[in-house]
């Protein structure tokens, strides 16, 4: 099963693990203690090696913002050493084009 689908699925809504750890944590966000008043809690995996058949210590309780800080936070330290196969910009010091036109002659 794809994750996506996992995670939409009734299986991961009542997942033994998933609850365990939303009433361990009081159904608070682990990192701001928000109760979900403004954010929804979500649960956030630590690790997918066991995606199926979670234990409560791969899983975190979140309120929505702090999970994508978190989950933003886990990729940039991911793929930090990736160098980009191909860049689809250019410099911006590469062929310049003037500020202005400098043949333009104003007339009052």
């Amino acid at each position: 099963m794809k994750y996506h689908d996992y995670i939409a699925s009734r299986s991961w809504r009542q997942n033994p693990a998933r609850l365990a750890e939303l009433k361990a944590a009081g159904f608070r966000c682990r990192v701001c203690n928000n109760d979900g008043g403004l954010s929804a809690i979500e649960v956030h995996h630590r690790t997918y090696e066991n995606l199926g058949c979670e234990r409560p210590s791969d899983l975190t309780a979140l309120c929505r913002d702090c999970h994508r800080v978190v989950t933003d936070h886990l990729r940039r330290l991911r793929y930090a050493h990736r160098v980009p196969a191909h860049a689809d910009v250019r410099s911006a010091l590469e062929g310049p084009s003037p500020l202005f036109d400098p043949t333009f002659k104003e007339t009052i």
